[in-house]
């Protein structure tokens, strides 16, 4: 069948339109009233998955946390002990700590931490 065949034969078919429609409700109560309990049961829905997943969830991360960061403390106090009280200089690898400019205030980054990380103005 050729397009102008198949146009004019869809055309010449009566239309009716196709509205969604909730299970033969008809009045306007009625569909404010199915959607009010639609709307009761996903509020529901997610009220129970924020209590028996997200909260536990997060719970169970934060301790996880709390666990590998306190070993990491330990590690790092490990380490301070064995060293005299300083923590050991890390390898002088050429692409770390990269200044193609100095920062207006120094060397460090602005949020410099001298317990964690290396104090730049000591190599000048």
């Amino acid at each position: 069948m050729s397009m102008l065949a198949r146009r004019a034969f869809q055309r010449a078919l009566p239309r009716s339109r196709g509205f969604a429609t909730t299970s033969g409700v008809t009045s306007y109560e009625e569909k404010q009233a199915a959607l009010r309990a639609h709307a009761a049961q996903t509020a529901d829905m997610w009220r129970k998955i924020s209590f028996y997943v997200c909260f536990p969830g997060i719970i169970v991360t934060a301790l996880w946390v709390r666990n590998l960061e306190a070993e990491h403390a330990e590690h790092t106090h490990h380490l301070i002990e064995e060293n005299g009280g300083k923590l050991p200089q890390p390898p002088q690898y050429e692409f770390l700590n990269r200044r193609a400019k100095p920062f207006p205030w120094g060397q460090n980054s602005l949020f410099f931490n001298p317990k964690v990380q290396k104090d730049l103005t000591e190599e000048e």
